[in-house]
C-alpha cells in the first residue's frame, strides 16, 4: 500500500512573487501527497491563487511573520494539527523552496528512504567532529510517530525569531534532529557524507551532485555551476529558462565560463566523402572539468544540421 505523505512547505520571496519555479516544485510534491504552503511574506490573493488551484493542496497562506523557514514550518504544522489530520498520513515532510527542482520524480526516492526502517529522513544530512549531526532541513522527512509525538508538538510550539542565522540554525535545524534521535529514533538520508562534504557540495560543486542523483539544486550553488548550459542533460528547456528567471529577479548570481577556462577545440570525429567530397562531417568537443560532449553535424562540410549535447 502506497504511503500517505503530507508536505508542510515553507517559501519566500523578497518580492512576494510565487512564480514559475515555485509553482513547478508544488506540483512535483502533490504527485506525492499532500500540502500545506506557508509564505513568510505579504502576498497578494490574486499571487496566491495559482497554488491554492493545485492539486492537493490543503491550504495556502501568505503572511509576514519574520520567523523564517522554522516559523513557515511552525504554522504548517499547527494548522495540520488543529484540524486533526497528523494521523492520517505516513510520514510529514518539511520542505523548502531554497532549491531549485524537482529534475525527476521523487516518488522512488521517497519510497526508497521511507523504507529503511528509521524515523527521521531528508535528502542529505551535515556530519562533522564539531557539530552533531542533523538533516538538512530544506527537505526533512518525519514519521507519523515521531510527527505526531509530544516532544515534535513542543518544538514546533517554541519555534521563535532569532536574531542571526546562525542561532536558528544551532537551535531549530540541529536542534530538530537531535531531538529526535534523542529520543532513540535513527535517521537515514539519500546521500550522506562526513566533515560536511555532501552539504558543502551542494554549493560548491552542484553538477556533480546532480551527477550523484540529487534531484535538486541549491539555489545559491547556481554560481558554482560554471554556466546555465549544464543544467539541460538534467532539466527541460522550459525548466532552465524558469530558473534563470528567478535568479536574474531575485538577484542569485549567475556563473559564466570562468575567464581562466579555455573552451576545449572542436576536433573532427568522423567524415563521410564521395570522390573525395565531403558529404558529412560530425566535430566533437569535450569537456572535460564537466564531463559534457557537444558534436556538430555539418553538410559538406560548411552546411551546419545539427548540434548535440550529451553527458558522460
Amino acid at each position: 500500500m502506497a504511503k500517505k505523505r503530507l508536505f508542510l512547505f515553507a517559501g519566500y520571496d523578497k518580492q512576494g512573487i510565487i512564480d514559475e519555479t515555485l509553482l513547478h516544485y508544488l506540483r512535483a510534491l502533490s504527485d506525492c501527497g499532500d500540502i500545506v504552503f506557508v509564505m513568510d511574506n505579504d502576498t497578494l490573493d490574486a499571487e496566491l491563487a495559482p497554488v491554492k488551484r493545485l492539486p492537493h493542496v490543503l491550504y495556502a497562506v501568505a503572511r509576514r511573520h519574520g520567523e523564517y523557514d522554522f516559523g513557515s514550518y511552525k504554522r504548517a504544522y499547527q494548522w495540520a494539527d488543529k484540524n486533526g489530520i497528523l494521523n492520517q498520513y505516513d510520514w510529514i515532510y518539511l520542505v523548502n523552496d531554497s532549491v531549485y527542482g524537482p529534475f525527476f520524480d521523487i516518488s522512488g526516492i521517497l519510497e526508497d528512504l521511507e523504507s529503511r526502517g528509521v524515523d527521521l529522513t531528508g535528502m542529505i544530512d551535515f556530519q562533522n567532529k564539531l557539530t552533531p549531526v542533523q538533516v538538512q532541513s530544506w527537505f526533512v522527512g518525519l514519521s507519523r510517530r515521531v510527527a505526531t509525538s509530544d516532544f515534535i508538538r513542543d518544538f514546533m510550539a517554541g519555534i521563535r525569531a532569532q536574531e542571526n542565522k546562525q542561532l536558528i540554525v544551532l537551535k531549530y535545524e540541529v536542534g530538530l534532529s537531535q531531538i529526535v534521535m534523542r529520543h532513540g529514533f535513527k535517521m537515514s538520508t539519500l546521500i550522506s557524507g562526513e566533515n560536511g562534504d555532501v552539504c558543502h557540495s551542494m554549493y560548491e560543486q552542484p553538477l556533480e551532485m546532480l551527477k550523484r542523483g540529487m534531484p535538486f539544486l541549491k539555489k545559491q550553488g547556481l554560481y558554482n555551476l560554471l554556466g546555465m548550459q549544464y543544467l539541460y542533460p538534467f532539466a527541460t528547456e522550459v525548466l532552465v529558462d524558469e530558473i534563470f528567471h528567478n535568479a536574474t529577479r531575485t538577484g542569485i548570481r549567475i556563473a559564466s565560463m570562468p575567464l581562466q577556462y579555455e573552451r576545449p577545440r572542436y576536433k573532427k570525429n568522423y567524415r563521410l566523402t564521395l570522390f573525395s567530397i565531403p558529404i558529412v562531417t560530425v566535430y566533437r568537443q569535450r569537456h572535460d572539468t564537466t564531463q559534457l560532449t557537444c558534436y556538430k553535424v555539418y553538410l559538406f562540410d560548411f552546411i551546419p544540421l545539427m548540434k548535440i549535447l550529451s553527458r558522460r
